[in-house]
């Protein structure tokens, strides 16, 4: 997905949060902003916006000199959703379709997310929320039955707290078959994205094989991520791609993917064609004829079509 100009006030808000995250002085949060606004003139928009994201953290970062500024939000986002570990377990097993409910909390756990939103509530009113999700329920066909055939997936993580959701779906996915899962964190902190530490905080190691993608990216940059991810990501059967960012960056990319996520902001809702605030399960083809319809139709309706 390509950056818009709907993009760049996000980027400032971001920024900012970043900048009053790391330090109390607002001098130096005006020359976060003031970096920031140097950049504006050569954004790249044909870049996703993760990487422009990527840019903007690298700033912060610099001038505040905390690499880490949302470490204790990630601690308490864990530790949070793994004292609801028991009770979400227990969702699952008591539902008719456990697969589907186990997906249902893995994508309502996106809401924990600092850098598309400034909050994300309580955990409690997360898991509450995942009752009144819906998959469509032709793309979670689909989704079950790439499971049924894969033997290896690769796990896309997103954020720190999220992670305890992701853990409900995977062992819900070895439930069904005997399989290789692969769960890929970040290589070094940005935002409150996941990375090693924190995957071995909510006991990831006990169900998966965790990797780090080699980049500090808030998304998956392909041409920033490591020869050990990418060789997973060129073998594995099913890719399962969580949140936001990982979508922006991967929604063009061929592949056997699967993008679970909910969409917060305007210019994802509209390039998805899910609603604001909607809970998403698609796969990339299916995102895919999507996107060539609503090309062709742009167009027809632009009379770029006779």
């Amino acid at each position: 997905m390509k950056t818009y100009l709907d993009c760049i006030p996000c980027f400032f808000r971001q920024a900012l949060a970043a900048a009053r995250m790391s330090s109390a002085d607002e001098m130096i949060h005006r020359r976060v902003l003031n970096s920031v606004a140097l950049m504006i003139p050569d954004l790249a928009l044909d870049a996703t916006p993760p990487e422009i994201a990527q840019q903007v953290y690298r700033i912060n970062y610099e001038i505040t000199g905390n690499n880490d500024p949302y470490l204790e939000a990630k601690r308490c986002a864990n530790k949070s959703a793994m004292s609801l570990y028991t009770r979400m377990k227990d969702m699952v097993d008591d539902s008719n379709e456990t697969l589907e409910t186990a997906c249902k909390l893995a994508i309502a756990g996106n809401a924990i997310d600092l850098g598309a939103q400034a909050g994300y509530g309580s955990m409690y009113s997360i898991i509450e929320d995942s009752l009144g999700y819906q998959p469509d329920q032709e793309h979670y066909r689909k989704f079950k039955e790439c499971v049924g055939q894969a033997s290896l997936i690769l796990y896309l993580a997103d954020n720190a707290g999220e992670i305890v959701f992701d853990r409900i779906l995977i062992e819900q996915l070895l439930q069904i078959k005997k399989l290789k899962i692969v769960f890929v964190v970040r290589e070094k902190p940005i935002i409150n994205d996941a990375t090693l530490d924190d995957a071995l905080q909510v006991g990831l190691n006990k169900v998966a094989t965790i990797i780090s993608n080699g980049s500090d990216a808030p998304a998956t940059i392909l041409s920033q991520c490591s020869s050990d991810m990418l060789s997973y990501f060129r073998a594995a059967d099913l890719i399962i791609s969580k949140g936001q960012g990982n979508y922006e960056s991967l929604s063009d990319r061929p592949g056997n993917i699967f993008f679970l996520f909910k969409v917060k902001c305007p210019v994802v809702a509209r390039d998805s064609g899910y609603d604001l605030d909607s809970p998403v399960l698609i796969s990339s083809t299916a995102l895919k004829n999507f996107k060539n319809e609503n090309t062709f139709f742009d167009r027809l309706q632009a009379g770029g079509i006779t």
